[in-house]
């Protein structure tokens, strides 16, 4: 049998965790039981991970702060901002329709730190937070990257409309997974790139305010 590279057998053990933790609930997604729905030997999970609770801030890390990298492009083009923002939504949506299990990993995950003692909040908090940074700095970067790119100003409020978009994509993703209803799940999800399209302040605007 040929050797598996640590690498993609890590990420294997990822992806078996999240779709554990989605399936079965976070109690329930031991190192065992990852290990058999990656089909791979218990003794290969201790090697590549020294933990659970290394092997979980990995699935934290791939949810956040990997999860633009698997992201298929975005066309930009020097479209500007606006067009960025509605075809980011639209590639982030696509992938939670494909990989709605990653959706619900997230959400037990943020859940995590009700679910702990108090002496395991302050972690489980700090792990939250690194998720939410991943999610707002790649959010930010790409809002960012496609501003300068077409010549526009950069908005003062990146970082909160940012956040306003990932609130945005968790609240339809959490009400498509209680009740399924694509049609509806898709008109929001522009709804809500209009809406964060149209929430950015510029320095400009401020200036010109006070004058008048």
């Amino acid at each position: 049998m040929a050797r598996v590279p640590t690498a993609e057998r890590r990420l294997q053990f990822v992806r078996a965790a999240a779709r554990v933790i989605a399936h079965d609930g976070l109690a329930a997604a031991t190192t065992r039981r990852i290990a058999a729905e990656a089909d791979a030997p218990l003794a290969s999970l201790h090697y590549c991970f020294r933990s659970k609770d290394e092997l979980l801030q990995e699935v934290y890390y791939y949810l956040s702060r990997d999860y633009a990298q698997a992201l298929p492009p975005v066309p930009d083009g020097g479209a500007g901002l606006g067009s960025v923002v509605r075809a980011h939504a639209q590639r982030v949506w696509e992938r939670m329709l494909a990989e709605p299990h990653e959706q619900v990993t997230t959400f037990e995950l943020l859940l995590r730190r009700f679910r702990v003692t108090a002496d395991e909040e302050p972690q489980a908090l700090a792990m939250n937070r690194s998720m939410y940074a991943g999610w707002v700095k790649s959010t930010s970067e790409l809002f960012e990257s496609a501003a300068v790119g077409a010549g526009e100003p950069v908005p003062e409020n990146l970082e909160l409309a940012a956040r306003l978009f990932i609130s945005g994509i968790d609240g339809i993703s959490m009400q498509h997974l209680a009740d399924p209803d694509p049609e509806r799940s898709a008109a929001l999800v522009r709804m809500l790139a209009d809406a964060v399209a149209g929430s950015f302040s510029y320095a400009e605007d401020t200036r010109t305010a006070t004058a008048r």
